[in-house]
């Protein structure tokens, strides 16, 4: 018996190049250089996340997707639709810059304008693309931690469509459709979800709070493309989600808060293919709108935000020669913020009488950027270099220089990246009023950036194997930061630095496996305090199986180490495991378990995590 395990185990080892199509070893990706390019030549840490992988793991919110990613933690205030935060490589969430087909899906009227992740499902998403530390060349503010792109599917010349409904526990529903076509020259995709669930107490249930939090979501997604001539073409995304959920405040315990968000976000892009496609040019126009509406039992709890990005922009990408490629590009953007709440009179406390209180702000800023991207043998980089030109603060200037050296013969690849970022201040840094106290601070200057990585990928065992490992670490100035008697200012600063590694084996077609592990040290200079919320360990596993033929199995470990917050939030370790069984080519049914081990944690002090929870679906293809 002994023998033949070794036997079998040796054969697993080797039996890489017999199942090449397991090995996702050289994906192309967009958003690192903004043209795509083989993940080989480029030097920025980047992972890319498919649509058959979120298949495979039954997540239906990107949040869920993001956790297992190398150098990402996030946490929510609770139950699902709450406050979500994301820290990449240890920043703030207002540092990572998310956009869904090059449109910026973030908040601009929030304190930090980060990205908004509550409400986002997994519909219609072809390609995840996270690439990790500072991108301002290319995406200016908003990106000195990262940027997170979503690609999504566009149509086929072949009309196909799906639908699926799956329930579970906490009284959960989610249906879903979708339905593309198209022809030699247009392609159309449209999908639809909506999502129901009576949810459970955002307060901790631990400490006597029972009342159920409830969550409410329909999106809606649609591409259309269409080549209208050789040379011309035309792309418009459209993606909106509108969501209502429950949520507990101060203290938290539980009460009686609720909250109504309408996200709409689009963009029109028009494509010129000059001197037989060696001059592409891209123009392209973007509005995202954001409504938040929060209703509380007193008037000091309702509150009204609206904010709006618009985005006019211009790339050129001009083929200098087989292996370099010249990008020269021009953006202007205007954020607004309108906001309505109540301005309280407590002149004769106890008694408070309150007024209607409206202020609306805005703010533009352009910018110029080039980058020149060249191959040369195995050695491949990236050099840029950009200009902004903000209206309240004015001029800034960053730089980044990403080079990278493929060793074919042994099947390693180095890799380093270092640069410059900036964080402008948002508009309610800026003039932010929260009545009777004016918040905000003209007077703040933008966050500024050093940051650098160096690592190496190695490829094993005719290349089943992959092992990647990087150092990274980010230097932040002028840090803007609140603070209860002053408001916002800058202040010294945060620092950084850590370690992202994995091991992947893809042994044969019907078996792979992923460990992960993240080490992320963030502090504050000033008192080299640890930053609160984020795990100085993280370690992941994932597995994915076919024991039998149309059956998959998968089964996902996150780890996370103990954190600061308002007390030492003890370490924890979730464990998911997913199934689903392919009946006939057109019907699929499929079952997940979250929280396997019925573990309980906290993310956030106070707030409620869910507990041992099942779902179950079928879906249905045409």
């Amino acid at each position: 018996m002994k023998r033949s395990f070794i036997v079998l185990f040796t054969l697993l080892l080797t039996a890489g190049p017999l199942w090449a199509d397991a090995v996702k070893m050289d994906p192309v990706v967009v958003t690192a250089t903004r043209v795509g390019t083989p993940l080989s030549q480029i030097a920025s840490s980047v992972t890319v996340i498919t649509a058959e992988e979120i298949e495979a793991k039954q997540q239906t919110q990107l949040l869920d997707v993001l956790r297992s990613v190398p150098g990402v933690s996030l946490v929510q205030t609770g139950s699902p639709g709450a406050q979500t935060s994301i820290f990449l490589r240890g920043t703030d969430t207002r540092h990572t810059l998310l956009l869904i087909d090059g449109i910026e899906y973030r908040d601009a009227s929030s304190s930090g304008g980060g990205p908004a992740l509550e409400n986002l499902t997994t519909d219609n998403i072809k390609q995840i693309e996270i690439v990790r530390g500072p991108q301002s060349v290319l995406y200016g503010s908003d990106a000195i931690g990262g940027v997170i792109n979503i690609i999504t599917k566009k149509g086929s010349q072949q009309p196909e469509g799906y639908a699926s409904i799956e329930g579970g526990s906490y009284n959960t529903w989610i249906e879903k459709a979708g339905f593309s076509a198209g022809s030699e020259t247009v392609s159309s995709s449209f999908s639809a979800s909506r999502t129901d669930s009576d949810g459970f107490s955002s307060a901790n249930e631990k400490d006597g709070n029972n009342e159920e939090d409830g969550y409410e979501n329909t999106t809606l997604s649609f591409n259309l493309g269409a080549e209208l001539s050789e040379i011309f073409s035309i792309n418009l995304n459209v993606h909106s989600d509108d969501s209502t959920n429950d949520y507990d405040a101060y203290g938290p315990i539980d009460g009686d808060y609720n909250q109504e968000t309408e996200l709409l976000a689009g963009r029109l892009e028009g494509n010129l293919k000059l001197l037989d496609g060696r001059w592409n040019i891209a123009v392209g126009a973007a509005k995202t709108d954001k409504n938040r509406i929060a209703n509380g039992p007193v008037y000091s709890d309702r509150y009204e935000y609206d904010g709006k990005i618009t985005k006019l922009d211009m790339l050129n990408t001009i083929l200098l020669g087989k292996n370099n490629t010249l990008i020269l590009g021009a953006e202007t953007e205007k954020d607004e913020l309108e906001s309505f709440s109540y301005l309280g009179d407590y002149s004769s406390f106890p008694t408070v009488t309150y007024t209607p209180f409206r202020y609306k702000e805005s703010v533009t800023n352009n910018a110029i950027y080039i980058q020149d991207q060249i191959t040369v043998g195995q050695f491949s980089a990236a050099i840029g270099l950009r200009h902004d030109d903000h209206d309240q603060f004015g001029g800034k200037t960053t730089w980044r220089f990403a080079p990278t050296y493929n060793l074919t013969s042994s099947g390693t690849r180095l890799k380093a990246s270092v640069g410059t970022g900036f964080k402008a201040p948002t508009l309610y840094q800026l003039y932010g009023q929260l009545p009777p106290y004016n918040v905000g601070n003209e007077d703040l200057q933008p966050e500024e950036s050093f940051g650098w990585d160096l690592g190496f990928e190695q490829s094993l065992l005719n290349s089943s194997v992959l092992i990647s490992f990087t150092y990274f670490h980010n230097d932040i100035d002028d840090y803007i930061d609140y603070d209860y008697s002053d408001g916002y200012l800058n202040v010294d600063g945060l620092i950084t630095q850590g370690v992202e590694s994995s091991v992947a084996w893809y042994p044969f077609s019907l078996l792979d496996v992923t460990l992960g592990y993240t080490y992320t040290d963030s502090k504050n200079k000033k008192d080299n305090s640890r930053l609160l919320r984020r795990p100085l360990h993280k370690g992941t596993f994932d597995l994915n199986i076919y024991p039998v033929e149309k059956l998959q199995i998968n089964l996902n470990a996150i780890y996370t180490s103990e954190r600061d917050d308002d007390e030492t939030l003890p370490e924890y370790t979730l464990v998911n495991l997913a199934a689903s069984y392919q009946i006939t080519d057109n019907c699929k049914i499929f079952s997940r378990v979250d929280n396997l081990f019925d573990k309980e944690y906290e993310e956030v002090t106070g707030y409620g995590t869910a507990e041992l929870s099942g779902y179950a679906g079928i879906k249905l293809t045409f």
